[in-house]
């Protein structure tokens, strides 16, 4: 795989990618939601998303897809949480015009109720999670009986490849997600998994394999 990057940059674009910063993390906002659209339109399709759900997304990035997600049913509820101030900022600029609740965490507690959320996504955040049973915990507290989470995630196999795939990443596949889903009360109801050309964060024209987990409580 060929890329103009030097070993340098390569460890700055790792670094971006798990909590994009200043104005370099804005254009990688731009190219995550460019490159990961795809990821994220399906992953809304698998929520299944039904009039005035209340929504929560883990890691939103600059939130370029919320007007794709708030056509997908009546009503909704946005809520979205992110580690990153600059993506914090930039979606709440972005999205002025629309109805939804923005808020930084530190990526192990959801400062909402037990019981709030009909509906709980994340893509592409599953690697960086600094505590991921803690976090499938605070995702289980905060669902209501009966919602449902997608987790959405690089193929270990794709993503080990990578050329900025580095020590910040912790690579999922459907072992590793079903023991870490297995150390909670919820239960994986469906899996798919998708494969689709898209043009990785170096440029690179790749054939990715991504799976998406829908989780029910």
């Amino acid at each position: 795989m060929n890329h103009p990057f030097t070993e340098e940059e390569i460890r700055e674009l790792e670094k971006q990618l798990s909590c994009p910063n200043g104005e370099f993390g804005i254009e990688i906002g731009e190219t995550m939601n460019e490159t990961n659209i795809r990821m994220t339109l399906n992953s809304i399709d698998f929520l299944t998303l039904k009039n005035d759900n209340v929504v929560l997304e883990l890691g939103h990035g600059n939130c370029g897809h919320l007007q794709e997600l708030l056509g997908a049913a009546k009503r909704l509820n946005y809520h979205g949480l992110e580690i990153s101030e600059t993506m914090y900022e930039e979606a709440q600029k972005i999205n002025a015009d629309k109805p939804a609740e923005f808020n930084r965490y530190d990526g192990n507690t959801i400062p909402y109720a037990n019981h709030f959320f009909d509906r709980t996504f994340s893509v592409n955040t599953i690697y960086f999670w600094e505590n991921p049973e803690q976090l499938i915990g605070e995702i289980e507290r905060t669902l209501k009986p009966e919602g449902c989470c997608v987790l959405t995630f690089g193929n270990k196999e794709f993503m080990e490849n990578l050329p900025f795939v580095r020590g910040r990443f912790t690579l999922y596949d459907r072992r590793r997600i079903k023991r870490l889903i297995g150390k909670s009360n919820l239960t994986i109801e469906e899996t798919r998994e998708v494969t689709e050309q898209v043009k990785s964060k170096t440029g690179d024209q790749v054939e990715r394999k991504f799976t998406m987990v829908k989780l029910k409580k």
